[in-house]
Protein backbone atom coordinates (compact mmCIF):
# COMPACT_ATOMS: atom_id res chain seq x y z
CA UNK A 1 0.00 0.00 0.00
CA UNK A 2 3.17 2.23 -0.04
CA UNK A 3 4.54 4.30 2.80
CA UNK A 4 3.05 5.17 5.89
CA UNK A 5 4.31 8.16 8.57
CA UNK A 6 4.49 8.12 12.38
CA UNK A 7 1.29 9.12 14.25
CA UNK A 8 2.41 12.08 16.89
CA UNK A 9 -0.89 12.01 17.89
CA UNK A 10 -0.91 8.54 19.40
CA UNK A 11 -0.50 10.44 23.19
CA UNK A 12 2.04 9.17 25.46
CA UNK A 13 -0.26 9.08 28.08
CA UNK A 14 -2.38 6.64 25.97
CA UNK A 15 -0.01 4.84 25.43
CA UNK A 16 1.26 4.33 28.87
CA UNK A 17 -2.40 3.17 29.81
CA UNK A 18 -1.95 0.71 27.28
CA UNK A 19 0.50 -0.87 28.95
CA UNK A 20 -1.30 -0.75 32.38
CA UNK A 21 -4.54 -2.08 30.59
CA UNK A 22 -2.33 -4.60 29.21
CA UNK A 23 -0.51 -6.08 32.27
CA UNK A 24 -3.94 -5.49 34.04
CA UNK A 25 -5.56 -8.06 31.58
CA UNK A 26 -2.22 -10.60 31.73
CA UNK A 27 -1.49 -10.74 35.33
CA UNK A 28 -4.47 -12.95 36.09
CA UNK A 29 -4.24 -15.07 33.17
CA UNK A 30 -3.06 -19.02 34.03
CA UNK A 31 -0.23 -19.88 32.62
CA UNK A 32 1.41 -23.60 33.10
CA UNK A 33 4.79 -22.44 31.20
CA UNK A 34 5.91 -20.67 33.79
CA UNK A 35 5.32 -23.81 36.26
CA UNK A 36 7.34 -25.86 34.29
CA UNK A 37 9.83 -23.70 32.37
CA UNK A 38 12.71 -21.70 34.53
CA UNK A 39 11.95 -18.20 33.12
CA UNK A 40 15.59 -16.33 31.95
CA UNK A 41 15.75 -12.90 31.19
CA UNK A 42 17.57 -12.46 28.25
CA UNK A 43 19.54 -9.10 26.87
CA UNK A 44 20.72 -10.80 23.50
CA UNK A 45 19.86 -12.49 20.13
CA UNK A 46 20.65 -16.16 21.55
CA UNK A 47 22.25 -17.49 24.75
CA UNK A 48 25.50 -19.41 24.95
CA UNK A 49 26.25 -22.07 28.18
CA UNK A 50 29.15 -24.97 28.28
CA UNK A 51 29.33 -26.63 31.41
CA UNK A 52 32.45 -28.15 32.53
CA UNK A 53 32.54 -31.55 33.26
CA UNK A 54 34.27 -32.96 36.68
CA UNK A 55 36.40 -35.37 36.45
CA UNK A 56 34.57 -38.35 38.91
CA UNK A 57 35.23 -40.19 41.74
CA UNK A 58 38.69 -40.00 44.02
CA UNK A 59 41.28 -42.56 43.06
CA UNK A 60 42.72 -44.69 45.63
CA UNK A 61 46.51 -43.52 46.08
CA UNK A 62 48.69 -46.52 46.98
CA UNK A 63 51.21 -46.32 50.09
CA UNK A 64 54.45 -43.66 48.49
CA UNK A 65 52.74 -43.64 45.23
CA UNK A 66 51.95 -40.36 43.61
CA UNK A 67 48.31 -39.52 43.40
CA UNK A 68 46.57 -39.95 39.44
CA UNK A 69 46.17 -37.13 37.59
CA UNK A 70 42.98 -36.50 36.15
CA UNK A 71 41.86 -33.24 34.00
CA UNK A 72 38.00 -31.68 33.54
CA UNK A 73 36.91 -31.66 30.32
CA UNK A 74 34.35 -29.13 28.52
CA UNK A 75 30.94 -30.47 28.25
CA UNK A 76 27.73 -29.56 25.49
CA UNK A 77 27.63 -26.46 23.99
CA UNK A 78 24.23 -25.09 24.64
CA UNK A 79 22.24 -22.83 22.35
CA UNK A 80 18.97 -21.00 22.73
CA UNK A 81 17.27 -18.46 20.32
CA UNK A 82 15.22 -15.73 21.00
CA UNK A 83 12.21 -14.97 18.19
CA UNK A 84 10.20 -12.24 17.46
CA UNK A 85 6.38 -12.51 17.78
CA UNK A 86 4.09 -10.05 17.02
CA UNK A 87 0.74 -8.91 15.01
CA UNK A 88 -0.90 -5.65 13.34
CA UNK A 89 -4.54 -4.56 13.76
CA UNK A 90 -6.32 -1.43 11.69
CA UNK A 91 -8.03 1.24 13.54
CA UNK A 92 -10.31 3.41 11.60
CA UNK A 93 -10.10 7.17 11.03
CA UNK A 94 -13.34 7.81 12.47
CA UNK A 95 -12.47 5.69 15.39
CA UNK A 96 -9.28 7.53 15.77
CA UNK A 97 -10.21 10.79 15.05
CA UNK A 98 -12.57 10.18 18.45
CA UNK A 99 -10.14 10.41 21.11
CA UNK A 100 -12.63 9.03 23.96
CA UNK A 101 -13.80 6.16 21.56
CA UNK A 102 -9.87 5.56 20.86
CA UNK A 103 -9.21 4.90 24.53
CA UNK A 104 -12.46 2.85 25.04
CA UNK A 105 -10.91 1.09 22.13
CA UNK A 106 -7.23 0.60 23.34
CA UNK A 107 -9.03 -0.64 27.04
CA UNK A 108 -11.10 -3.13 25.55
CA UNK A 109 -8.51 -4.58 22.88
CA UNK A 110 -6.04 -5.17 25.83
CA UNK A 111 -7.31 -7.90 27.43
CA UNK A 112 -7.48 -9.79 23.77
CA UNK A 113 -4.22 -9.20 23.00
CA UNK A 114 -2.88 -10.11 26.85
CA UNK A 115 -5.28 -13.38 25.99
CA UNK A 116 -3.40 -14.17 22.77
CA UNK A 117 0.44 -13.19 23.98
CA UNK A 118 0.07 -15.61 26.84
CA UNK A 119 -1.83 -18.12 24.64
CA UNK A 120 1.03 -17.77 22.26
CA UNK A 121 3.32 -18.52 24.83
CA UNK A 122 1.77 -21.72 26.35
CA UNK A 123 1.41 -23.09 22.48
CA UNK A 124 5.34 -22.49 22.45
CA UNK A 125 6.31 -23.86 25.56
CA UNK A 126 3.63 -26.59 25.19
CA UNK A 127 5.12 -27.70 22.02
CA UNK A 128 8.35 -28.98 23.56
CA UNK A 129 6.51 -31.55 24.50
CA UNK A 130 4.43 -32.08 21.53
CA UNK A 131 7.36 -32.33 19.41
CA UNK A 132 10.46 -33.15 21.82
CA UNK A 133 9.74 -36.99 20.64
CA UNK A 134 10.06 -36.31 17.03
CA UNK A 135 12.29 -38.74 15.87
CA UNK A 136 13.68 -36.67 12.90
CA UNK A 137 13.73 -33.44 15.88
CA UNK A 138 11.79 -30.50 15.13
CA UNK A 139 13.04 -26.68 14.13
CA UNK A 140 11.65 -25.16 17.10
CA UNK A 141 15.13 -26.77 18.75
CA UNK A 142 17.21 -25.55 16.55
CA UNK A 143 18.28 -22.25 17.47
CA UNK A 144 20.10 -21.44 14.30
CA UNK A 145 19.71 -17.72 12.65
CA UNK A 146 21.00 -17.23 9.30
CA UNK A 147 24.08 -15.43 9.06
CA UNK A 148 24.92 -15.54 12.80
CA UNK A 149 24.88 -18.59 14.33
CA UNK A 150 24.91 -22.39 12.99
CA UNK A 151 23.76 -24.59 15.53
CA UNK A 152 25.20 -28.02 15.40
CA UNK A 153 22.85 -30.05 17.08
CA UNK A 154 19.94 -29.25 14.04
CA UNK A 155 16.51 -29.86 14.85
CA UNK A 156 17.49 -31.79 18.19
CA UNK A 157 18.64 -30.51 21.19
CA UNK A 158 22.89 -29.89 22.07
CA UNK A 159 23.58 -33.90 22.11
CA UNK A 160 22.07 -33.94 19.15
CA UNK A 161 19.58 -36.27 20.13
CA UNK A 162 15.81 -35.40 20.35
CA UNK A 163 14.81 -34.24 24.24
CA UNK A 164 12.52 -37.51 24.86
CA UNK A 165 14.24 -40.18 22.93
CA UNK A 166 14.02 -44.38 23.45
CA UNK A 167 16.10 -46.88 24.38
CA UNK A 168 18.43 -47.26 21.25
CA UNK A 169 18.85 -43.91 20.72
CA UNK A 170 20.59 -42.78 23.71
CA UNK A 171 21.54 -39.15 25.30
CA UNK A 172 25.55 -39.84 25.39
CA UNK A 173 26.99 -38.09 28.25
CA UNK A 174 30.59 -36.85 28.24
CA UNK A 175 31.68 -39.57 30.04
CA UNK A 176 30.73 -42.36 27.52
CA UNK A 177 29.08 -45.38 27.64
CA UNK A 178 26.07 -46.31 26.58
CA UNK A 179 23.74 -43.22 27.47
CA UNK A 180 20.49 -43.08 28.40
CA UNK A 181 17.16 -42.57 27.61
CA UNK A 182 14.02 -40.72 28.54
CA UNK A 183 11.18 -42.31 26.25
CA UNK A 184 9.51 -44.94 27.66
CA UNK A 185 6.79 -45.46 24.35
CA UNK A 186 3.41 -46.48 24.17
CA UNK A 187 2.88 -46.85 27.91
CA UNK A 188 -0.62 -46.04 29.07
CA UNK A 189 -0.88 -43.91 32.86
CA UNK A 190 -1.07 -46.63 35.14
CA UNK A 191 0.64 -47.84 39.06
CA UNK A 192 3.07 -49.99 37.67
CA UNK A 193 3.89 -48.15 34.89
CA UNK A 194 3.75 -44.64 37.00
CA UNK A 195 6.54 -46.23 39.22
CA UNK A 196 8.68 -47.46 35.99
CA UNK A 197 8.65 -43.76 34.83
CA UNK A 198 10.09 -42.63 38.41
CA UNK A 199 12.77 -45.29 38.41
CA UNK A 200 14.16 -44.31 35.12
CA UNK A 201 13.88 -40.85 36.44
CA UNK A 202 15.49 -41.50 39.74
CA UNK A 203 17.66 -44.23 39.95
CA UNK A 204 18.74 -44.73 36.21
CA UNK A 205 18.94 -41.47 34.87
CA UNK A 206 20.30 -39.40 38.08
CA UNK A 207 23.84 -39.17 36.25
CA UNK A 208 25.88 -36.28 35.38
CA UNK A 209 27.82 -36.04 32.62
CA UNK A 210 30.72 -37.11 34.30
CA UNK A 211 28.62 -40.82 35.27
CA UNK A 212 28.68 -39.61 38.90
CA UNK A 213 25.37 -39.63 40.74
CA UNK A 214 22.92 -36.78 41.88
CA UNK A 215 19.92 -36.70 43.64
CA UNK A 216 17.06 -35.79 41.14
CA UNK A 217 13.09 -36.56 41.18
CA UNK A 218 10.25 -35.28 39.45
CA UNK A 219 8.02 -33.02 41.23
CA UNK A 220 4.95 -32.59 38.62
CA UNK A 221 2.81 -34.99 36.68
CA UNK A 222 2.25 -33.22 33.43
CA UNK A 223 -0.53 -34.61 31.31
CA UNK A 224 -3.75 -33.32 28.80
CA UNK A 225 -6.69 -32.46 30.96
CA UNK A 226 -8.22 -35.61 29.24
CA UNK A 227 -6.11 -37.81 31.92
CA UNK A 228 -7.54 -35.48 34.70
CA UNK A 229 -9.26 -38.77 36.38
CA UNK A 230 -7.43 -41.28 35.81
CA UNK A 231 -4.27 -39.41 37.25
CA UNK A 232 -6.55 -37.92 40.28
CA UNK A 233 -7.61 -41.54 41.50
CA UNK A 234 -3.77 -42.56 40.61
CA UNK A 235 -1.90 -40.10 42.96
CA UNK A 236 -4.93 -38.50 44.90
CA UNK A 237 -6.38 -41.20 46.63
CA UNK A 238 -5.36 -42.51 50.39
CA UNK A 239 -5.81 -45.97 49.52
CA UNK A 240 -4.72 -48.10 46.70
CA UNK A 241 -6.93 -47.91 43.59
CA UNK A 242 -5.97 -50.85 42.16
CA UNK A 243 -6.33 -53.47 45.03
CA UNK A 244 -9.47 -54.20 47.06
CA UNK A 245 -7.84 -54.72 50.60
CA UNK A 246 -7.42 -50.90 51.27
CA UNK A 247 -3.77 -51.53 51.06
CA UNK A 248 -1.54 -47.77 51.77
CA UNK A 249 -1.22 -45.59 47.97
CA UNK A 250 2.13 -45.16 47.74
CA UNK A 251 1.71 -42.90 44.81
CA UNK A 252 -0.46 -40.89 46.76
CA UNK A 253 0.79 -37.00 46.01
CA UNK A 254 4.32 -38.63 45.37
CA UNK A 255 4.24 -35.78 42.18
CA UNK A 256 1.61 -33.23 41.59
CA UNK A 257 -0.53 -32.96 38.34
CA UNK A 258 -0.41 -30.08 35.93
CA UNK A 259 -3.02 -30.58 33.35
CA UNK A 260 -2.03 -28.78 30.03
CA UNK A 261 -4.72 -27.56 27.40
CA UNK A 262 -1.80 -27.12 24.92
CA UNK A 263 -0.85 -30.73 24.95
CA UNK A 264 -1.64 -32.03 21.82
CA UNK A 265 -1.53 -35.84 22.71
CA UNK A 266 -4.58 -36.73 25.16
CA UNK A 267 -2.66 -40.09 26.40
CA UNK A 268 0.50 -38.50 26.79
CA UNK A 269 2.20 -38.02 30.27
CA UNK A 270 5.39 -36.76 31.69
CA UNK A 271 7.32 -36.66 34.83
CA UNK A 272 9.32 -33.37 35.23
CA UNK A 273 11.36 -31.49 37.84
CA UNK A 274 9.94 -28.13 37.44
CA UNK A 275 12.20 -25.59 36.05
CA UNK A 276 15.21 -28.16 35.88
CA UNK A 277 17.27 -27.71 32.40
CA UNK A 278 13.95 -26.46 30.50
CA UNK A 279 14.71 -22.73 30.03
CA UNK A 280 11.81 -20.02 29.23
CA UNK A 281 14.00 -16.86 27.60
CA UNK A 282 12.22 -13.56 27.85
CA UNK A 283 13.94 -11.04 25.53
CA UNK A 284 11.56 -8.30 25.23
CA UNK A 285 8.33 -7.33 26.68
CA UNK A 286 5.43 -6.68 24.62
CA UNK A 287 6.08 -2.97 22.95
CA UNK A 288 3.13 -0.88 21.17
CA UNK A 289 2.70 1.33 18.43
CA UNK A 290 0.75 3.13 16.11
CA UNK A 291 0.93 4.89 12.91
CA UNK A 292 -1.26 6.32 9.93
CA UNK A 293 -1.99 4.92 6.69
CA UNK A 294 -1.78 7.68 4.38
CA UNK A 295 -3.83 6.49 1.32
CA UNK A 296 -6.61 5.45 3.60
CA UNK A 297 -6.09 7.70 6.89
CA UNK A 298 -6.63 4.53 8.53
CA UNK A 299 -4.21 3.69 11.57
CA UNK A 300 -2.18 0.73 12.11
CA UNK A 301 -1.77 -0.46 16.08
CA UNK A 302 0.76 -2.85 16.74
CA UNK A 303 1.98 -5.27 19.08
CA UNK A 304 5.87 -7.12 19.26
CA UNK A 305 7.86 -9.04 21.91
CA UNK A 306 10.46 -11.71 21.89
CA UNK A 307 10.84 -14.67 23.39
CA UNK A 308 12.68 -17.89 23.01
CA UNK A 309 14.12 -21.45 24.39
CA UNK A 310 17.39 -23.28 25.54
CA UNK A 311 17.35 -26.77 26.68
CA UNK A 312 20.25 -27.36 29.17
CA UNK A 313 19.74 -30.67 30.20
CA UNK A 314 17.42 -33.40 29.24
CA UNK A 315 17.55 -35.27 32.80
CA UNK A 316 14.12 -33.47 34.44
CA UNK A 317 12.21 -35.33 31.96
CA UNK A 318 10.76 -38.68 31.18
CA UNK A 319 7.83 -38.94 28.79
CA UNK A 320 4.98 -41.55 27.80
CA UNK A 321 2.72 -42.34 24.96
CA UNK A 322 4.23 -39.16 22.79
CA UNK A 323 4.48 -38.45 19.49
CA UNK A 324 7.34 -39.24 17.13
CA UNK A 325 6.72 -37.72 14.01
Amino acid sequence: MGATTTLSGFPEALKKDSYKWYWESSDPLPKVYSEVFEVRKSNALYEKSTSAVGTGLLIEKPENKAMEEKSPIEGYTVYGRNIAWGKIEHISKELHDDTQKLAKFLESQMPMWSKDAVETMETFYANVFNYGGYTAGHSMFNASISGVLDDPSGDKIYDSVPLITPTGTNHIPKSGGTGYYNGLGALNITKDNLQTAWNLFTVTNNRKEDGSRMSIAPDILLASPALKFTIDELINSPDDPTTSNRAINVLKNIVRPVYWHYLTDADQWTLVKAKFGLVALMRENPEFDMWEVKETKNYKMSIFMRFGLMIENWRGVVSANYATS
